[in-house]
């Protein structure tokens, strides 16, 4: 009987972790948008530019010149111990219009993992390059910070161009 319930308690462990969505995925934009939501006007003034009083605070101005969004993703690690760098680029075939770069970091057990921040380290109208810092390793969290037996500092690197080509390698 005893390995029957246990078999069941997997089964159904299972089963609730395929069903589970990542909390992160409310906070990230719609990926079903098209990009004509994205780049119409909010309100225009008589002179024709955009109407500040329109925009509301905290909300995101787009390029109108952009006419393709891409994402650049690269992802290292498995369930116990995890870095995702994101950056997300706008193009016209031509240069890139605007870009933004973001981390997501994550560790189970005795891993430990801190993000130390994702920066733009080169800009040109065809390519702009970002740099991620992760430290990563093995250790215990307490009030007064990281106990680790070992740690490592990683860089990952992305590059994203005009064209909506990307590349992004782990050093």
């Amino acid at each position: 009987m005893k390995i029957r319930t246990g078999i069941a308690a997997i089964f159904l462990s299972a089963f609730i972790a395929t069903l589970a969505t990542p909390a992160h995925a409310a906070n990230e934009p719609d990926s079903t948008q098209t990009l004509k939501d994205i780049t119409a006007r909010k309100s225009a003034s008589s002179s024709g530019g955009l109407n500040p009083s329109s925009l509301k605070k905290g909300e995101p101005t787009y390029s109108t010149t952009a006419v393709g969004s891409r994402r650049a993703s690269l992802y290292s690690g498995n369930w116990m111990l995890f870095t995702e760098e994101n950056v997300d680029f706008y193009y016209n075939w031509s240069s890139v219009t605007s870009s933004y770069g973001y981390q997501r970091v994550g560790a189970f057990g005795f891993n430990t993992i801190q993000a130390l921040g994702i920066n733009r380290s080169y800009a040109s109208n065809w390519q702009h390059s970002y740099m991620a810092l992760t430290d990563a390793g093995v250790g215990s969290p307490t009030p007064w910070g990281n106990v680790n037996i070992y740690h490592s500092t990683v860089v990952q690197r992305a590059n994203v161009y005009g064209d909506g080509a990307w590349s992004a390698w782990q050093q």
